[in-house]
């Protein structure tokens, strides 16, 4: 019998939830925060089913299955702690045991070893398959799904069941996969009952945003690049201003920006080391060590500590990135929602104006959906962050939560917001009546343009009626125009002075009065047109 790992009370009744879902509909979503202890859930589950004796319909083999191989590595670690769950490893490079009741693998190595020539070839099949992130390469496990289950038909065996673990379960064609999503507490009450980290927020310096181009639901790569150009010299100033002393993982677009600031920052002499993609794994897990041990003091990271990464130490997360998703946006910060012993907090130097862009707080529960029709979490509902006077934090309410202080009405109203006593609200500006302008102002405005910049009074006709159309009134020129108390006759329509520049026609552009349109004070005047 094997050993059933200890959960927490919200852990049990989610972990009931999920399996009574699991039961009604086979193919589930146990959604819940980074941190909270999914695999381990997942670990009791897997456990549970491993110490069942097997119908007439099942194998009794259970699959935890990942998308990478580093998240093999996580998964064999914690199923490695005690309360040992004893797996076998369906991987290149690992020693297979293929008899024992639950297998890790990714799931690449499953297509490659199991599937050949659209065929499921092996009778390895198995009644539970745990998937975790399954947000991503979700695609990917459907393929491998079709041709097990396939398999399992031939061999008159049940379909197998399926559980996804998700901290952010919004993707296009995940509920072709799976039936239901299975939330757990809030995010704000785990923070509050202290089985995740809290989070102090900063707006850093700010690189060039203005540069930035969106495409496809995300900022492009280049302009994301050149955005962030130039920020190494305010990183590491606002990095000891804010956040000295602290484990700290960067976040950088590209790898010249992360050698740039680990340069910067070992010249301040921090302790740094660097990774991206190209690093080796055991490479990894050891600096990953490194850090949670506060033997070194900065991680330059290039796409690497995004999701699956489990540094608890992590007691700041400085954001040289710029972000246009929230379920992204919340796998980011999510790295540092471990609670540990020697941290209190975790502070967020957000130098790509990622809360501004209203991408919210880690405490806020995007409402995710299978419907893909549905808007993403990001569009709606995050409500209003204002930044201290004082000490800089971007927070939510009256009180600042870092230093104390209450912003005055006037502070508030300075950043378009106003508080009601319990909440933050925009405040609601009317838009500005703009006033309809007479065609003679118009017609005065257009003399000026025209003649100030050599053009003909063809052309000034042409802004006249550019004016005319942008507030929606009819384009007739006027029969005359006054400036200083002098009266001018407008050309008449299909005059031989169209095409005479409007400098010459009337002189008073030029700040001189007369000319042979200026009109004598007792002159009547036919309309032009």
């Amino acid at each position: 019998m094997i050993e059933l790992p200890t959960l927490y009370p919200h852990q049990i009744d989610h972990k009931d939830r999920t399996r009574s879902a699991l039961a009604r509909r086979g193919r589930v979503i146990l959604n819940a925060p980074p941190g909270v202890g999914k695999t381990r859930m997942a670990k009791w589950i897997l456990a549970s089913s491993a110490n069942r004796t097997p119908t007439t319909t099942q194998t009794g083999h259970s699959l935890f299955a990942v998308h990478r191989r580093g998240l093999v590595d996580n998964a064999i670690g914690s199923f490695g702690e005690e309360p040992v769950l004893p797996h076998g490893v369906i991987m290149s490079g690992e020693d297979t045991a293929y008899g024992r009741r639950t297998q890790v693998a990714s799931i690449d190595s499953l297509l490659s070893w199991f599937i050949e020539d659209g065929h499921y070839h092996t009778k390895l099949t198995f009644d539970l398959i745990v998937y975790d992130e399954c947000d991503s390469h979700h695609q990917t496990l459907a393929k491998f799904l079709k041709y097990h289950d396939a398999r399992r038909e031939e061999m008159g065996l049940h379909e197998a069941y399926l559980i996804g673990l998700s901290a952010t379960p919004q993707a296009k064609g995940l509920a072709d996969v799976y039936k239901e999503i299975v939330a757990g507490p809030t995010t704000q009450w785990l923070i509050d009952n202290k089985y995740l980290s809290p989070f102090t927020y900063f707006r850093a310096t700010e690189g060039n945003l203005d540069k930035l181009v969106l495409r496809g639901g995300e900022f492009t790569k280049a302009s994301e690049a050149e955005a962030m150009y130039g920020l190494s010299g305010a990183l590491v100033r606002d990095w000891r201003k804010f956040a000295a002393g602290r484990p700290t993982v960067g976040f950088f677009p590209r790898r010249s920006h992360a050698k740039d600031a680990m340069a910067q920052l070992e010249a301040a002499g921090l302790r740094v080391e660097y990774v991206d993609g190209n690093t080796p794994d055991e490479k990894r897990r050891l600096i990953f060590g490194w850090l949670n041990d506060h033997d070194i003091d900065y991680l330059c990271n290039v796409q690497v500590v995004e999701r699956g990464t489990d540094i608890p130490r992590i007691g700041c997360l400085q954001m040289c990135v710029t972000v246009a998703s929230r379920r992204r946006w919340r796998q980011l910060i999510g790295r540092g929602s471990r609670c540990h012993p020697a941290k209190t907090d975790c502070i967020v130097l957000d130098h790509g104006g990622n809360i501004n862009r209203r991408l919210g707080l880690f405490e806020d529960d995007p409402q995710w959906s299978l419907d893909i029709t549905t808007k993403d979490p990001g569009e709606v509902g995050v409500r209003p962050t204002i930044e201290c006077p004082k000490c800089q934090a971007l927070y939510r309410g009256g009180l600042c939560r870092n230093c104390g202080y209450e912003p005055t009405p006037r502070e508030r109203r300075a950043q378009g917001l106003q508080f009601d006593g319990s909440e933050l609200k925009e405040v609601k500006r009317e838009e500005k009546k703009t006033s309809v302008k007479s065609a003679e102002s118009l017609m005065i405005s257009s003399l000026y343009m025209a003649g100030r910049s050599g053009r003909t009074w063809r052309q000034c006709v042409g802004i006249f009626k550019s004016k005319c159309e942008e507030q929606g009134t009819p384009h007739r020129v006027p029969r005359t125009v006054t400036v200083d108390e002098h009266r001018y006759e407008m050309i008449l329509y299909g005059s031989d002075d169209a095409n005479r520049r409007v400098s010459v026609l009337y002189p008073f552009v030029n700040g001189e009065h007369g000319g042979e349109y200026l009109i004598p004070n007792t002159e009547t005047i036919e309309a032009p047109y």
